[in-house]
């Protein structure tokens, strides 16, 4: 195998591994990029000295390094599972809250200062990613439910069969707001007011779950299985399009309010 080759075939495994495990990679920059707007000046001043980089240049490191040895754990802290009563699964630790939380907890009130510099990277990295997946309808997954309705299933999209998960993981870059650049998703859709953004942000990461867990059982009952996309209610289609933006904005804004905490002192 000569070395152009095998240079192509990791890129497309690489390519075939993001589009299973999260939000586009356009939308996870897109969060990022939104989140950009609202660190305050210290946070912002952090980020440069930590990262070298806006938050959106490492959008979607978490999926490009989750199949190598060193963060295979990392797979499984993508997504979050909820029993039928939207109670989340810590499933020894191998969920997006417990990551999260973790992370949070050991930085914030000063404590990224006790930290060497490269964990502090590691964290920041994992934080960008993390918090933008648990707000993706297919990272809210209900397996354990015994309703049918929120088994896996797939759609149809002008005529090619969708499987629930990459449909939810493309909706708004592929379905919903195709040709849309980082800044058309921050022109048209961050337009909340201060209050309403503290609103979103208030709790902790197993509030925000809780939450997730009760919201994104309306999407699945809207995605009605084994029907073209096109042929679906538009009343059905409009609402889905409205929750894809609520939780991009609240991935964004909590995303945001999370590194700005760590770095307020």
């Amino acid at each position: 195998m000569n070395k152009r080759f095998f240079a192509i075939l990791i890129v497309a495994l690489l390519f075939v591994c993001n589009s299973a495990l999260a939000w586009s990679g356009l939308t996870h920059n897109a969060i990022c990029h939104i989140a950009d707007q609202h660190l305050t000046e210290e946070a912002k001043a952090k980020r440069n000295h930590y990262l070298r980089h806006t938050l959106a240049y490492y959008a979607s490191w978490q999926d490009e390094v989750a199949w190598s040895k060193e963060y295979a754990e990392t797979r499984f802290w993508h997504s979050v599972q909820y029993d039928a009563k939207n109670r989340f699964q810590y499933r020894d630790g191998r969920n997006a809250i417990t990551h999260i939380s973790r992370i949070w907890n050991d930085m914030r009130n000063g404590g990224y200062k006790r930290l060497d510099d490269s964990t502090i990277i590691v964290n920041l990295k994992l934080l960008v990613h993390m918090v933008g997946d648990m707000h993706c309808p297919s990272h809210c997954m209900y397996d354990a439910d015994p309703n049918p309705q929120f088994k896996r299933f797939s759609i149809f999209y002008k005529g090619k069969k969708v499987h629930w998960h990459k449909f939810w993981d493309s909706s708004a870059s592929t379905y919903f707001h195709k040709g849309w650049t980082c800044q058309d998703y921050q022109k048209n859709l961050d337009k909340l007011s201060p209050k309403q953004i503290a609103k979103i942000c208030k709790g902790t990461p197993e509030q925000w779950a809780k939450q997730n867990g009760k919201d994104m059982r309306e999407p699945y009952s809207l995605l009605i299985r084994h029907t073209e996309l096109d042929e679906m209610p538009s009343e059905n289609v409009a609402r889905m399009v409205e929750i894809v933006d609520l939780q991009i904005l609240r991935g964004a804004y909590r995303l945001a309010y999370v590194i700005n905490d760590i770095f307020k002192e």
